[in-house]
Formats: C-alpha cells, sequence, structure tokens
C-alpha cells in the first residue's frame, strides 16, 4: 500500500513540472545580416520586394529562414536568390555576391523623381520606387526596345506620365520627372437656408346677434288691467 502511495506522488510530481522544450519553445531571436555585394556595383538591393538600398548592403535583424534576394542594375539581366537560407542566431552572415551579365538585347532605365519616393508604374504595371537621393536613382532593368508608357505617381502631388517612351535595345535611358504638390480646392459649404412657413391666421368675422327690443305689453291686456283696478275703486266708495 505505502509502495503504491510513493508511485502516486512522484507521478504527480512529474505532471506538475513542465517540460524544458516547453518552456524554450517560444524563445525564437535572431539578429542575423545579410550581406549583398554585385559587380558592377551599385545595384538594387530587394529581400522579399523591400528596398534595402545599393550594393554593396548589409541588412541586418532576420530570422531564420528563407528569403528572396533580388539585385537589379539597368542595362543589365537580374540577378535573384529565391531562396537564400539564413541560419540560426551565432551561425555567421548570409551573404550574396551577385555577377552581373550585361545584356544588349533588352533596355534599361533609370528613373530621378523630384521630390524622392515617387511610385513608378511602366505600361500601367508598378516598377519600384524612386529612393532617396543619396541612393541614386531607380534601377530598372529587362525592357523590351520599343514604345512604353511610365506613370508617377505620389501622394499629395499630381500625377505625371510620360506616354509612348522609346526604349531601344543595349541602351540605358535617363529619366527624370518632376510633381508638383496638388491644389486643394476648397468647397464653400452651401448654407442651408431653412424656410418657417408663414402661419396664415383666419380671423372668423364676428356675428353679431340683434339684442331683441324690449316687449311691449299688449294695449287690450293693459286696458283689463285698468279696468279691473277702476272697479276695485268703485267698491271701497259704495
Amino acid at each position: 500500500m505505502l509502495k503504491h502511495f510513493v508511485l502516486l506522488a512522484l507521478l504527480a510530481a512529474l505532471l506538475l513540472v513542465p517540460p524544458a522544450a516547453a518552456a524554450n519553445a517560444s524563445v525564437i531571436e535572431n539578429t542575423e545580416f545579410i550581406t549583398v555585394q554585385s559587380s558592377p556595383p551599385y545595384a538594387d538591393v530587394y529581400i522579399d520586394g523591400v528596398y534595402q538600398g545599393k550594393t554593396p548592403v548589409t541588412s541586418p535583424d532576420y530570422y531564420e529562414g528563407y528569403y528572396e534576394v533580388r539585385v537589379v542594375l539597368a542595362g543589365y539581366d537580374e540577378y535573384v536568390v529565391p531562396d537564400l537560407y539564413v541560419k540560426p542566431l551565432g551561425s555567421g552572415v548570409a551573404s550574396v555576391t551577385a555577377n552581373l551579365v550585361k545584356n544588349t538585347s533588352i533596355a534599361g532605365v533609370i528613373v530621378y523623381s523630384e521630390p524622392t519616393g515617387v511610385d513608378v508604374y511602366v505600361d500601367d504595371v508598378y516598377a519600384g520606387t524612386v529612393p532617396e537621393l543619396k541612393d541614386g536613382g531607380l534601377q530598372l532593368a529587362g525592357y523590351l526596345p520599343g514604345k512604353h508608357n511610365f506613370r508617377f505617381e505620389k501622394e499629395g502631388y499630381n500625377t505625371v506620365t510620360k506616354n509612348n517612351y522609346m526604349l531601344t535595345a543595349g541602351n540605358t535611358e535617363t529619366l527624370r520627372a518632376t510633381l508638383n504638390k496638388a491644389t486643394v480646392t476648397e468647397t464653400a459649404t452651401p448654407t442651408e437656408m431653412t424656410t418657417v412657413p408663414t402661419e396664415t391666421v383666419t380671423t372668423n368675422p364676428t356675428t353679431s346677434t340683434p339684442t331683441a327690443p324690449p316687449t311691449k305689453a299688449p294695449i287690450p291686456v293693459l286696458g283689463a288691467l285698468l279696468g279691473c283696478a277702476a272697479a276695485v275703486l268703485l267698491i271701497r266708495k259704495n
């Protein structure tokens, strides 16, 4: 009996102690770096579609996992690493070296804008955002020669378009777009006029009821009264 009691006590104690694996399961930390270099340099770098700067560039704070790295330089083929693996914390730095290949069968474009931060659309497809001046222009690559439509947009500014812009194979064109601030037109709010309906008071004419004239005693009745009075006087005399 005592043996069974001890076994049950040990089992209960084990159930009350949390497993070490469960205690550490939520602790996931990583501050790994991704470094990207290219030849030639000054190419635009995107990690999972987010602009990081121009090569050489080092981007910190990535969790363990896989990331897409894209390197773009006008006049060259894009360099893409679809699944760069970032190792666990303390395992080193994930690095990419892009040896870019010039392509003379396609056209390239470098876009500058005033102000910066302008979204660029080519043939109605989003192509990228013009970076800060310190980073230079937006590098666009891989366009077929021919006419293309460019659109430049930024919130609070008027949209600028360049339609039928000719791109030539093997050349890198430079486009500059200046956007003016949009004019905010203040529309006066019309004053709502409230019409108070006029109340028409209809006065009914007062109908005066004519006062009946005093009733006169008929003459025969008066004569009878006088006759009675005379008879009374005669009786008293006799």
